[in-house]
């Protein structure tokens, strides 16, 4: 599964992909950490879709965000690849490659299905629940902090395109929690959002964007 799907990330501009298998708990993907959960919540979603008598039809859906994009193709009809690229990708080369990899995709969702060739289930971070009185959208989007927090979210909106606004609105749900949101805990913040991006070029990215 994995060589497969390092033959989608060799394409330029390409972040990487992830294989969502209906049913199952395994993480198969070559994304940066920072992408695994949130592509695991876009796999169901696209679960509940293709299930959908309209919908089965469908060879790809592409979605496009400011820095990036995310095009999401059913393998089977209880699987998807779901891929996230650069917003200057070259499209037709992407679904051209993943067409052509689609029925070794097959035989390897298939593998999987039984149990065989897969990797211990990665450990997703618990939901961190904010303190009552933490407002995080008034932090984010209107509070003293809100001018900094822009900041923040366009750097990360730059360094890992689609899912930016999801973490950063969970980092900052877990930095409310831990103490008082004010200037002087900003360090704090960007280390923990350095620990969810968990990959040393984009996190290099973000802080320069930042600095």
């Amino acid at each position: 599964m994995n060589e497969l799907l390092q033959e989608i990330k060799l394409l330029p501009a390409v972040i990487g992909s992830t294989i969502h298998i209906n049913g199952k708990k395994e993480i198969f993907s070559d994304l940066p950490k920072v992408f695994q959960a949130k592509s695991a919540d876009i796999g169901r979603s696209m679960e509940r879709l293709f299930k959908l008598k309209q919908a089965r039809d469908i060879s790809f859906i592409e979605v496009k965000f400011d820095e990036s994009v995310m095009l999401i193709r059913p393998v089977d009809q209880e699987s998807s690849l779901i891929t996230i690229c650069e917003s200057g990708v070259n499209f037709p080369l992407v679904n051209m490659t993943a067409s052509m990899l689609t029925s070794e995709l097959k035989n390897a969702v298939d593998t999987a299905r039984k149990g065989a060739g897969t990797k211990p289930e990665a450990q997703t971070p618990p939901v961190t629940k904010a303190t009552p009185g933490a407002d995080v959208n008034t932090i984010i989007h209107s509070g003293p902090l809100a001018p900094t927090m822009k900041k923040m979210a366009n750097a990360l909106a730059l360094s890992i395109g689609p899912i930016s606004e999801m973490v950063l609105t969970d980092t900052v749900k877990a930095w409310a929690n831990s103490g008082p949101a004010e200037t002087g805990r900003i360090p704090e913040l960007v280390e923990m959002l350095c620990r969810e991006i968990d990959d040393n070029g984009l996190e290099k990215e973000f802080l320069e964007q930042i600095s």
